[in-house]
C-alpha cells in the first residue's frame, strides 16, 4: 500500500470525532487555556531543554494534532505553524488560541503535500512528537520535507515511543514479555489514538488507522540519508505514562519509554 491511500485512510480516521474526544479529554478549549497559561512552560518543558527561549522564534509543529503544544509554544512569544491532516483536530486547536489570546498558523495538509504557497520555509524548529512517524510508509520524504523547512542551522527535534515498548513488548498476567517482532516492516490496522477518550458505542463505528511502526536504526539512518545531522540521542526512562497500564511494577526505571532525537540542518 503506498503513502497515498495510507494517508488517506489516516485522514479518514482522524476526521470523525477528535473534537469530541479531546474535549473529553481537556474540556472545552477555553477551559484547556486557562490550564496552558497558568504554566506556560509546563506541556514544551522537554523540548525547551534543547531548544532554549523560544521568543522571535519560528517552529512548526508537524502533525501537532489538538495543538497545546503550538499554544504553549506561542504564549512564550514564538511564531508557530501546525501541519496536521484533521479538521477536527484544527477546530480545536483554533478555538484554544483563541482563548490563549495567541495567535497560530494551522495548515490542514498532509505534510508531504503541502501547497505550494503554504510551503514550509526558514523555521529555526520542527518538533515530531508522539506516535506520528507510523504513519510513514517511508520516511525519507518525510526528513525531506523537514531539512527542506529548517534554515541553516536549524533544529529538529523528534520524541516519539521507543520500538522496544511500541514493536517488541506486551503486557501478560501483569509480566512484561517479549512477543513481537522488533524487525517487522508490515502495516498494521490499530484503532484511532483518540478512540479511547470516548464512550465505548461511539468507538465501534469509528475507522481504523494503517500504521508501520519503525525500529530506532531506521529512523536514525532515514534521518541521515536526508542530510541531517544527528547530534544527540535521549533514550528516556521513568516515563510511566509511555508503557500499557498492567505493566510491572517499576518498569518504567529498566527499559526507556520514549527517545528524543535531536538533528540539525548544517
Amino acid at each position: 500500500m503506498n503513502q497515498i491511500s495510507v494517508s488517506k485512510i489516516n485522514g479518514e480516521a482522524w476526521n470523525q470525532s477528535a473534537y469530541q474526544a479531546w474535549v473529553k479529554r481537556h474540556g472545552n478549549p477555553s477551559e484547556y487555556a486557562k490550564v496552558l497559561i497558568a504554566d506556560r512552560e509546563r506541556s514544551v518543558a522537554h523540548y525547551l531543554k534543547y531548544m532554549g527561549e523560544v521568543k522571535g522564534k519560528r517552529i512548526a509543529n508537524l502533525l501537532g494534532s489538538k495543538g497545546n503544544k503550538a499554544v504553549s509554544f506561542a504564549l512564550l512569544d514564538a511564531d508557530v505553524t501546525v501541519v496536521d491532516i484533521s479538521h477536527e483536530n484544527r477546530k480545536y486547536a483554533m478555538e484554544l488560541a483563541q482563548a490563549a489570546d495567541v495567535c497560530i498558523d494551522y495548515i490542514v495538509s498532509d505534510v508531504l503535500n503541502i501547497p505550494k504557497e503554504k510551503r514550509l520555509l526558514d523555521f529555526d524548529y520542527v518538533i515530531l512528537e508522539l506516535g506520528v512517524l507510523h504513519y510513514f510508509v517511508d520516511l525519507k520524504p518525510l526528513f525531506k520535507v523537514i531539512y527542506e523547512s529548517l534554515r541553516p542551522g536549524g533544529k529538529l527535534i523528534l520524541r516519539d515511543f521507543h520500538p522496544i515498548v511500541s514493536k517488541l513488548l506486551s503486557v501478560s498476567d501483569r509480566q512484561m514479555i517479549a512477543n513481537g517482532d522488533y524487525f517487522d516492516t508490515s502495516l498494521v490496522e490499530v484503532n484511532v489514538a483518540y478512540g479511547e477518550l470516548l464512550e465505548k458505542n461511539e468507538q465501534h463505528s469509528l475507522k481504523k488507522n494503517k500504521i508501520r511502526r519503525w525500529t530506532l536504526g531506521e529512523v536514525v539512518t532515514s534521518m541521515v540519508e536526508a542530510e541531517l545531522t544527528i547530534r544527540s540521542l535521549e533514550e528516556e526512562a521513568n516515563i510511566r505514562w509511555a508503557f500499557p497500564k498492567d505493566s510491572p511494577e517499576k518498569i518504567e526505571e529498566r527499559l526507556p519509554g520514549l527517545f528524543t532525537v535531536l538533528a540539525t540542518k548544517d
